[in-house]
């Protein structure tokens, strides 16, 4: 399919992801939301093992966005036999990378663990969580090969589907589990992982029903049975190694950034679990336009048609600023409504207020940056973004250590440093695409 730099092309590619990005945060939202009912302890556990664990579970979305590209690629030069082949390989490969990260969860994660969490409580917590989330990895990577491959032919209505028999799933099981339902003990932590990790088994089941019965896929060859090509396993792990890196810094740096609040005391770290909610609520159109814009530019490269992809990544960023803005009216309007629905510490209420303002230029900053970002990753330049992102995570870093650890300053200080993060990342990503550099990047 040949994708074009319309808004009509570029909202029929990010609605569905934006649908499915919801539904895919409503599974750790909905664990920390409803541990908030039971214990303040809990839920900042939760807040911040599942950012770990989400660490895991990008590396699998960073490696199958390499595959991505190069299926958007091929789908815009009309080598439809060659998806086929790029999506078998690509499945290959998650499959290996999935019992890699299993294996480092269930066996390292104590020690890496007692590396950033202070707490005994938080970090006996951390670990309860780990007992049974682990195993949705290979679900959940098996999900993000239909991701890559339904966005990049230009299908991505069955994403928002899939993700929201996931959505749903995992609410109801978040409600037996945790609270002990029809007849089961209540699970606390234990029963959010689980619940978590049972939707995705669900997915799972739904997604392979639907793969059997999608006749508009025989086109790809997809029910050949593949050998494994070591030339394009190659060539994917070159693509997606500095995106897999990135995407690790970045979460990676999130996750730091927590621990640093979490060193401040368990009340900051409860009142930024609740900001981290909204913040990751707020952004899901953001990373919905951002993961249709990467396959707009890698398609439209593929035609050649290279004029228009400055174009399309202006056109995504003002659309996904357009809907932030919308979003950002219920923060600015209702603050204390919405934060009253993620807790009802009325002290966590009103220690978040103080950081919203500046909570709201972070995910205006985040609704342009990340687009120009990803459309910089569409280019194949992803070495390019890769020194970017880690220049940029070093400077958010050192100024959120300082401003949590040395100067000792209030959150706002503190989450300030995500402003200045997705500034830096814009920045010299919209140079770099001016500059055209990135014609020169052939996959």
């Amino acid at each position: 399919m040949q994708i074009r730099a319309t808004y009509k092309d570029i909202w029929a590619l990010a609605y569905p992801i934006i649908l499915a990005n919801f539904a895919q945060n409503v599974i750790s939202l909905t664990d920390i939301v409803f541990l908030g009912r039971v214990d303040e302890i809990l839920q900042g556990a939760c807040g911040l093992i599942s950012t770990y664990f989400f660490i895991m579970v990008t590396i699998g979305l960073a490696f199958s966005r390499g595959g991505q590209i190069l299926i958007a690629r091929r789908s815009g030069q009309q080598q439809y036999n060659d998806i086929g082949r790029i999506t078998l390989n690509l499945t290959y490969a998650q499959l290996i990378l999935a019992t890699v990260l299993f294996l480092f969860l269930k066996f390292t994660s104590p020690y890496v663990l007692k590396l950033f969490i202070s707490s005994p409580a938080i970090y006996n917590a951390s670990l309860d969580y780990l007992v049974y989330r682990p195993y949705g990895l290979f679900f959940s990577f098996f999900g993000f090969v239909l991701m890559a491959l339904y966005t990049s032919i230009g299908r991505t209505r069955i994403i928002a589907a899939i993700t929201g028999v996931l959505c749903l799933t995992n609410i109801g099981l978040n409600y037996v589990f945790i609270f002990g339902k029809l007849g089961v003990e209540p699970m606390g932590i234990k029963g959010a992982a689980l619940a978590s990790t049972l939707s995705e088994v669900v997915a799972f089941l739904f997604t392979v029903v639907y793969l059997v019965y999608d006749k508009k896929l025989v086109v790809y060859n997809l029910r050949r049975l593949w050998k494994i090509d070591f030339e394009l396993q190659w060539r994917m792990a070159m693509l997606s190694l500095p995106l897999v890196i990135q995407f690790i810094v970045g979460l990676g740096g999130w996750f730091v950034f927590l621990s640093f609040i979490e060193g401040m005391g368990q009340r900051e770290l409860a009142i930024s679990v609740v900001l981290k909610i909204i913040y990751t609520l707020f952004s899901i159109p953001s990373w919905g336009f951002a993961s249709a814009v990467n396959s707009v530019v890698s398609n439209l490269i593929g035609q050649f048609k290279y004029s228009q992809v400055f174009l399309a990544i202006m056109r995504t960023s003002l659309m996904s600023m357009m809907f932030t803005l919308i979003l950002c009216l219920i923060l600015i309007l209702i603050p204390e409504t919405l934060l009253g629905f993620f807790t009802k510490d009325i002290t966590i209420v009103e220690g978040a207020k103080p950081v919203l303002g500046i909570l709201v230029a972070i995910v205006l900053a985040c609704s342009v940056s990340v687009v120009v970002f990803n459309g910089l990753m569409g280019t194949g330049a992803t070495y390019s973004s890769l020194l970017i992102e880690s220049l940029t995570i070093t400077v958010y870093l050192s100024y959120g250590y300082l401003m949590s650890n040395v100067y000792k300053l209030g959150l706002t200080y503190v989450w300030s440093a995500e402003f200045i993060y997705w500034v830096l990342l814009a920045v010299p990503a919209w140079l770099f695409l001016h500059s055209e550099r990135w014609k020169r990047f052939e996959l």
